[in-house]
């Protein structure tokens, strides 16, 4: 965290924002009453959006221990200036609660940089044809790796369908003799070698895990080279086993994601995939310990299809904690209902129209069934963990509900969700489910920051809308593929997040999408209030801290995020152009902006 200072002056000069400035002393009123502590912080001239329905607007805070005990205006907050006292000048720069995202992978989205170093982002956009990449591939073996394979990701898993030869074959041409493998950019498949195969077991006779399937020649009934959900998990598992070596360099994945949260304002995430067996757990643990964490991380352990529940279970448990005054708390867990659609693994209420490989099944899949999902709820709530669920499906939709549903009848004093489980990817629900959110107080989050439409129309959900392999995928549909508007009628909670790295980092590519999502349903004045409460307030309540973030009142954290515009002012379409200038976690500045590095 940065060095104190005395006065600091977001200055602007020709419409830039420059670093503070500082000045040795600041003029104050010492309090009148003496009762009033002195703060640490005090932030005047500002334009204070609190997400405080009671008080929605201030000019000025002040902080002490890291907690907000005033929020109001200038002249008032005066009195908590001494000797002591930061005092921190915003010119009318906007100043919000930090953004809370419910759902991210930050380790695996830095790795890319790291443990996952061949990246096919830009190879596959500029040419759609894998027989072309075969150079590309082979200069991967040149990336320094803490493993012996050859890892990366990042293309889509429809260019691997119509090729002449086996998907492997084109690995096989690149890599011979080394195990590689590359996850498409959904994270649902991996595409994969010969030596992959081999090293993990993998032969015509492997049955389908739970939750996945194991792409096949359709006349020799060979791998093909396509690993489906829970099958490529299950060979990462294997390929990023823990070794020193990726520990460390695990480590710096956090470093980085940490670095990169804070700078788009992001004071609280859940990181919603740790796989424990692999050893992810250990550095953040490390992380916290060393005290370079400049984020409130909120640990959401893997469960795994292929695991027997009671060794599942106990060790599950044994991880739980929950401080929360540490920036590391390991109080979630993380279950996969289904799939997704384009892969046929997503579970749905009526069939496919066409299957996307031989091994799919028209009605989906399940990492977990939604008995098996609510026998593993209702046992670890009793520990204090709450759930995060994926479900894509109208079907898993309706499963992880029942699910929830269920953990609320056998812990009666656990009811109404007391544990705030969500449901995560909501963007397929069956009608007769839309009301279940709210009765069973289950929030939906979804992510709406997939394509931004710079006209400001922006894309919506998971689902993309007017993709015609979808259209193809689901004619027999009878549930809503745009069920937000319908679930903020219900009185349903909303949260937005990212799922980084799928998809954006930045909070405000949500916020101004969510604009056009619910334009039809909120009035035009209360849009961008309440896109901004989906990414703070409501996103605490998933992360069960909202008696202590997520709205900038007295008693709370200073957890906030200053902006260069006032997103609640200018052209909705430009939201997502404006900048963080600072974060702040607790009163202290773990991010500011550097023009220099534009």
């Amino acid at each position: 965290m940065c060095n104190r200072i005395k006065l600091v002056t977001i200055i602007i000069i020709g419409g830039m924002f420059l670093l503070p400035s500082v000045t040795s002393a600041a003029k104050h009123v010492k309090p009148a009453n003496s009762t009033i502590k002195s703060a640490d912080l005090v932030i005047l001239n500002a334009t204070v959006h609190t997400v405080n329905e009671q008080q929605p607007w201030a000019e000025a805070l002040a902080i002490k221990d890291g907690r907000l005990v005033y929020v109001g205006n200038d002249g008032a907050a005066q009195a908590y200036i001494t000797d002591n006292t930061r005092v921190v000048d915003l010119n009318k720069k906007l100043i919000m609660p930090g953004f809370q995202d419910a759902h991210i992978h930050p380790m695996e989205g830095a790795s890319l940089a790291s443990f996952m170093g061949c990246n096919l982002v830009d190879i596959s956009a500029s040419d759609s044809d894998p027989e072309n990449w075969i150079d590309d591939l082979v200069a991967c073996k040149d990336i320094e790796s803490p493993h012996n394979w050859i890892l990366g990701g990042g293309h889509d898993h429809r260019q691997l369908l119509g090729l002449k030869r086996l998907p492997k074959e084109i690995l096989d041409e690149a890599f011979p003799n080394t195990p590689a493998a590359f996850m498409e950019k959904s994270s649902h498949s991996m595409w994969v070698n010969s030596k992959a195969l081999e090293v993990i077991g993998i032969t015509k006779n492997t049955p389908h895990p739970q939750g996945g399937k194991i792409g096949k020649d359709p006349i020799t009934g060979e791998p093909s080279g396509i690993l489906y959900d829970s099958a490529g998990d299950e060979l990462m598992h294997k390929a990023l086993a823990k070794s020193p070596p990726l520990q460390k360099a695990r480590y710096g994945a956090i470093q980085l994601s940490q670095d990169l949260m804070s700078s788009v304002g992001i004071t609280s995430a859940v990181n919603a995939r740790v796989y424990w067996t692999r050893g992810s757990l250990e550095p953040w643990l490390k992380a916290e310990q060393d005290n370079i964490l400049t984020v409130r991380n909120v640990m959401s352990l893997w469960t795994y299809p292929h695991l027997d529940d009671d060794y599942q279970l106990s060790q599950i448990k044994s991880m739980y904690s929950n401080d929360k005054e540490s920036l590391l708390r390991v109080s979630k867990v993380k279950f996969y209902a289904d799939g997704v659609p384009d892969l046929n693994s997503a579970a749905v209420l009526n069939d496919y129209g066409y299957l996307v490989h031989d091994q799919a099944e028209r009605k989906g899949g399940n990492y977990f069934t939604g008995k098996r999902m609510a026998k593993y709820i209702a046992e670890l709530e009793k520990v204090g963990f709450s759930a995060i669920i994926h479900a894509i499906g109208d079907r898993g939709v309706r499963e992880s509900l029942d699910a929830i549903e269920y953990a609320n009848k056998s812990n009666p004093k656990l009811a109404n969700n007391k544990r705030h489980h969500y449901i995560t990817h909501v963007s397929w629900v069956h009608p007769d489910d839309i009301n279940r959110f709210k009765a069973l107080n289950i929030p939906a989050d979804a992510q709406l920051n997939y394509e931004l439409d710079m006209t400001g129309e922006g894309a919506y959900g998971s689902l993309p809308q007017l993709d015609e392999q979808l259209a193809k995928l689901i004619p027999n549909n009878r549930s809503d593929l745009t069920p937000l508007p319908d679930l903020y009628l219900s009185g349903a909670k909303i949260v937005l997040s990212s799922d980084w790295d799928v998809s954006y980092m930045n909070p405000l590519v949500n916020i101004q999408n969510a604009t056009t999502v619910f334009n039809k349903v909120i009035d035009e004045k209360d849009l961008v209030e309440f896109a901004v409460k989906t990414y703070t307030l409501n996103a605490a309540y998933v992360l069960n801290q909202e008696n202590d973030t997520g709205s900038l009142e007295v008693g709370k954290y200073a957890d906030m995020v200053v902006l260069d515009q006032n997103i609640f002012t200018i052209d909705k379409s430009k939201i997502h152009d404006s900048k963080v200038l600072m974060t702040f976690l607790a009163g202290e500045e773990v991010y500011i902006k550097d023009e220099a590095n534009d």
